[in-house]
């Protein structure tokens, strides 16, 4: 098979770069519920999780624990999420969504979800599980590749 994977790679970083930030936008900022991207994210990982130290955020989120103190006072003063010790180790500081941080949360998601299906709407069945297939193929990769 005579192809040139450059030119493949070239039309993938254009449509993913164009695609992924306009349906990140639209996933992720919910202003109306007075979350940003990064917040939604974060509460999002604090859900899953129930309750999260301020070191499992940073790594999760890659950024240094202030950025994550910074963004936890904010979701605090909102009333999504909650600080409180930990019962075995009194110096260490769990955080943990409220009910209405959980609420926010499911709200955020279910409006996530919507424009998800109106992106994957366009999509065949088949589409669908090519892409799908595609993505989890890669997701499942962990082999280091060369570097350029």
């Amino acid at each position: 098979m005579d192809y040139n994977l450059d030119d493949y790679i070239d039309r993938l970083l254009n449509a993913w770069s164009k695609t992924f930030r306009k349906m990140q936008s639209e996933i992720m900022q919910h202003r109306e519920l007075g979350l940003t991207g990064p917040q939604f994210h974060m509460l999002a990982l604090i859900a899953k999780k129930t309750s999260c130290n301020v070191s499992y955020l940073s790594d999760k989120l890659e950024v240094k624990p202030s950025a994550i103190t910074v963004m936890a006072d904010r979701l605090v003063q909102s009333g999504y999420i909650e600080r409180r010790h930990d019962e075995q180790d009194r110096r260490a500081v769990l955080l943990s969504v409220t009910e209405l941080g959980a609420e926010v949360y499911k709200e955020a998601g279910a409006r996530s979800r919507k424009v998800l299906r109106s992106y994957f709407s366009d999509l065949t069945p088949h589409e669908l599980d090519v892409l799908i297939g595609v993505i989890e193929k890669f997701a499942q990769n962990d082999a280091p590749h060369a570097e350029a």
